[in-house]
C-alpha cells in the first residue's frame, strides 16, 4: 500500500504539473492568437466607429445648410424677393449667413439668369446685382455693415452669369426632373467640386430651385469652401495620431480618388495652405495617407468596409473607408487610418502575465499535489473553457473562476480583465445595432391592402431605439391598426414591442370587440412583459362595408379624423394597458364615414415635438396641417405632416409615427 501510495502521489506530481505547464503554454497561445485577432477585430471596431462618428459630425455639418435653404426657398416661394430689393435681400440674408458659419457665400437667380449674390469678406459685407439681358457684364456692387450706412452702388464689369453657373443649372434640371410635387429635401441640388466665380477658391454648392407667386423659377445657392469642410475634418481626433479625413470618386478607379476633406496635420495651419491641397490624389498629401493609398486603396480597387493593415515609416498601421451616408452625393467616402500601437496601448501584456502565472503554478504543484488535487480540477476546466471561449472570440460573461488557491483566483481575474478589455471595444454600441434589428423585423414590411381603404404609414425611430411600435391587419370586413408607446429604450424595448405585436395579432380573434381585445392585451402585460409597465396606444377598427370606425384610446392623445372637411380631435377613452382601468363597449368612440373620410393617428413623438421656443407640436399642429392639406391622400399628408415637423423642430429627430387611412369610396 505505501509504494503504491508513493506511485499516486508521484503520477498525481507529474500529472498536475504537466496539466499546469500545459495550461500556461495553452493560455500563451491564446493570448498570442487573441491579441493578434484582437487587434484586428480593435482596428476595424475602432475604424468603423470613427467613420460613422465622422458621417453623423459631417451630416450636422451640411444640416443647417441645406435647413437654412429650404426655409429660405419658403420665403422666396412667397414672393418676398420679387423684383431684387436689395435692401430686403441683404436684411433677410444678411443674419442667416451670420447663424451659418459653414456658408461662405449665398447667390438668389431668376430662370432668366437675373442674380444678388451676398459674401462677408474680412467683416465687410458685399452685395452684388447682376442682369446680364439688360447690363451684359456690368453689375451693381456695394459694400456695407449691419446699422451703418450703405456705401453707394457702384457699376463693376464683372461678367457673371447665373444661367452659367453649375449650381443654377443643377438646380433647375432637377426641379424638371422631381417636378414642384417633390419635397423640398429631395430637390436640393449639390454640385460637384468646383473653382467658385468671386473667389476662386474649389468648393460645393448647395442650390434649390422654387416655383415663386408669379409662376417663374428662382434659384438659391449657398456655398461652401472646402477649405472650411477640411478645417473642420483636420480638428477630428482619433487617439494621438489618428487620422480623418473625406475622399471624393470611386475606389474602384483609385487614380480618380481626390480629397475633399483633410486630415488632421501640422502643415495645413491655414485656410490658403488647405487650399494648395484641395482635389489633390491621396498620395499628393504624404504620411500616412499617401502609404494607405499605395498600399490599400491602389492594391483592392474597392471599398475597404473592413480594416486593412499597411505599413508607414516602419509602422504598422490600420485604415478603412466608407461610403459616407450623407445624401449630399453618391460617391463621398470617409476615412480612418490608426497607428497599431495605439491599439495596443489598451490592452494587458498578457504573455508576461501568462508566464508569471504558470511558473507560480507549477512550484505551488509540486509543494501541495495532494491537498490540491481536489481543487485543482473544476478551475482548471473553468479556465481551460474560458481560453477556448477567448479563442473563439466570445467574449460574453461567465461566471468567475472560484477557488481557495489565490493564484487561481489571480489567473481568472486576468482572463476576465483580459475578456472585458476586448469586449469594451467588440461591443461598443451592438446593444443598439441588435435593438435596431429586432425593431426592423417588428415594424410591418409591407402595409396591408383592403378595397375602398388606402393606408399609409411613416416611423421614424429614435437613435437609442424606443419603445413605439405600430401594426395594421387586413380583416375580411376592413381594417384593424393599432398604435403601441410604452417605457424603455435598446433591446429590452425593441424585443417588447415585438411580443407585444403578437398579443396584438393574437388578441384579433375572430371579430373580438375593441374592449376584449384591451383588457387580454392588458393581462399580456402584466403577466407576461419582463418589467412590465402601464403601455398606452391606440386600437383601431374601420368596417369598410358599415362605414364605420370604432376607435379606443388607451391614455393617449393623437388621433384625428377628417369627416365632411372638419377635423375632429378623438380624446383618450381608457387608462393604459397593465392598469386597472379597464374598457368596456360604451368607452368604444363609434364614428360613421364617407368617402374621402381620413383618418390620422400620430404618436407621442409627434406631439411632443418642440420647436426652439420648447412649445409642442401637438394636436393642434396635426389638425392645422390636415386643414391646409385638404382633400390630400395619406401619402400626401404625411408628406406634409413630416415638412411641417422638420420646419418646426429645425429637423430635430425623435421616436415619431403617423399612421394615415382614407375611405376612398
Amino acid at each position: 500500500m505505501a509504494r503504491k501510495s508513493v506511485r499516486f502521489k508521484s503520477n498525481l506530481l507529474l500529472n498536475l504539473t504537466g496539466v499546469v505547464l500545459l495550461l500556461g503554454l495553452c493560455l500563451l497561445a491564446v493570448s498570442l492568437l487573441v491579441t493578434d485577432r484582437a487587434v484586428q477585430v480593435l482596428s476595424g471596431s475602432l475604424t468603423k466607429r470613427v467613420i460613422a462618428t465622422t458621417d453623423a459630425q459631417l451630416l450636422g455639418f451640411f444640416e443647417p445648410v441645406q435647413t437654412a435653404l429650404e426655409v429660405a426657398a419658403a420665403r422666396a416661394a412667397e414672393g418676398d424677393f420679387e423684383s431684387f430689393p436689395l435692401d430686403d435681400l441683404d436684411r433677410y440674408f444678411q443674419p442667416l449667413v451670420d447663424r451659418v458659419p459653414q456658408l461662405s457665400s449665398l447667390s438668389y437667380a431668376s430662370e432668366s439668369g437675373d442674380g444678388y449674390w451676398l459674401i462677408k469678406i474680412d467683416g465687410v459685407w458685399r452685395s452684388r446685382l447682376s442682369r446680364p439681358d439688360s447690363w451684359g457684364e456690368w453689375a451693381e456692387v456695394r459694400e456695407w455693415a449691419p446699422g451703418a450706412t450703405a456705401k453707394p452702388m457702384q457699376r463693376q464689369a464683372v461678367g457673371f452669369d447665373a444661367r452659367t453657373r453649375p449650381w443654377h443649372a443643377g438646380a433647375l434640371a432637377l426641379l424638371q426632373e422631381l417636378g414642384d410635387e417633390a419635397g423640398l429635401r429631395e430637390r436640393i441640388h449639390w454640385t460637384s467640386p468646383y473653382e467658385f466665380f468671386t473667389l476662386k477658391q474649389p468648393g460645393m454648392t448647395a442650390s434649390l430651385a422654387e416655383r415663386v407667386a408669379t409662376g417663374d423659377v428662382a434659384v438659391l445657392g449657398f456655398d461652401i469652401l472646402l477649405a472650411d469642410i477640411s478645417e473642420f475634418t483636420s480638428q477630428l481626433e482619433v487617439g494621438k495620431r489618428g487620422k480623418v479625413f473625406v475622399l471624393r470618386g470611386e475606389p474602384s478607379d483609385p487614380a480618380g480618388l481626390m480629397v475633399v476633406g483633410l486630415p488632421a496635420d501640422q502643415r495645413f495651419e491655414s485656410a490658403e495652405v488647405m487650399t494648395q491641397f484641395m482635389l489633390l490624389h491621396p498620395d499628393a498629401l504624404g504620411g500616412p495617407m499617401a502609404s494607405f493609398s499605395e498600399q490599400a486603396l491602389n492594391a483592392t480597387g474597392m471599398a475597404l468596409t473592413e480594416a486593412q493593415p499597411f505599413e508607414h515609416e516602419g509602422e504598422r498601421w490600420w485604415g478603412a473607408i466608407a461610403r459616407s451616408q450623407l445624401r449630399i452625393s453618391d460617391d463621398l467616402w470617409v476615412g480612418s487610418l490608426v497607428p497599431e500601437s495605439e491599439l495596443l496601448a489598451g490592452l494587458p501584456r498578457t504573455n508576461l502575465i501568462v508566464m508569471i502565472v504558470t511558473a507560480v503554478f507549477l512550484i505551488l504543484a509540486v509543494w501541495r499535489a495532494f491537498y490540491l488535487a481536489n481543487r485543482y480540477a473544476t478551475p482548471l476546466r473553468e479556465l481551460i473553457d474560458h481560453s477556448n471561449r477567448m479563442q473563439r472570440l466570445n467574449f460574453e460573461p461567465t461566471e468567475r473562476v472560484d477557488s481557495d488557491i489565490s493564484e487561481i483566483r489571480h489567473l481568472g481575474n486576468t482572463l476576465e480583465r483580459m475578456r472585458q478589455a476586448l469586449q469594451a471595444f467588440l461591443s461598443e454600441r451592438e446593444d443598439l445595432r441588435i435593438a435596431r434589428s429586432v425593431r426592423a423585423m417588428t415594424l410591418p414590411t409591407r402595409l396591408p391592402t383592403h378595397p375602398g381603404l388606402e393606408l399609409q404609414a411613416w416611423h421614424e425611430p429614435a437613435a437609442e431605439v424606443g419603445g413605439e411600435i405600430y401594426d395594421a391587419v387586413a380583416l375580411a370586413d376592413g381594417m384593424a391598426v393599432a398604435h403601441f408607446d410604452f417605457p424603455g429604450l435598446g433591446v429590452g424595448a425593441a424585443v417588447q414591442g415585438s411580443q407585444l405585436r403578437a398579443a396584438f395579432r393574437a388578441a384579433l380573434g375572430d371579430g373580438a370587440p375593441l374592449s376584449d381585445i384591451a383588457a387580454q392585451l392588458g393581462r399580456f402585460v402584466r403577466a407576461d412583459l419582463a418589467n412590465a409597465a402601464p403601455v398606452r396606444g391606440w386600437l383601431i377598427r374601420i368596417d369598410r362595408d358599415a362605414r364605420r370606425l370604432q376607435a379606443l384610446g388607451l391614455g393617449q392623445e393623437g388621433l384625428l379624423c377628417r369627416r365632411g372637411g372638419k377635423v375632429e380631435v378623438i380624446a383618450a377613452q381608457a387608462g393604459p394597458l397593465g392598469t386597472e382601468a379597464v374598457a368596456d363597449a360604451g368607452e368604444i368612440v363609434e364614428l360613421t364615414l364617407a368617402a374621402g373620410d381620413l383618418i390620422v393617428l400620430a404618436s407621442d413623438g409627434v406631439l411632443d415635438a418642440l420647436n426652439v421656443e420648447r412649445s409642442q407640436f401637438g394636436s393642434k399642429g396635426v389638425a392645422r396641417a390636415m386643414e391646409q392639406l385638404g382633400e390630400a391622400s395619406p401619402a400626401e399628408v404625411i408628406t406634409g405632416l413630416r415638412r411641417d415637423l422638420e420646419i418646426y423642430t429645425k429637423g430635430a429627430a425623435g421616436d415619431r409615427t403617423l399612421v394615415v387611412v382614407r375611405l376612398t369610396d
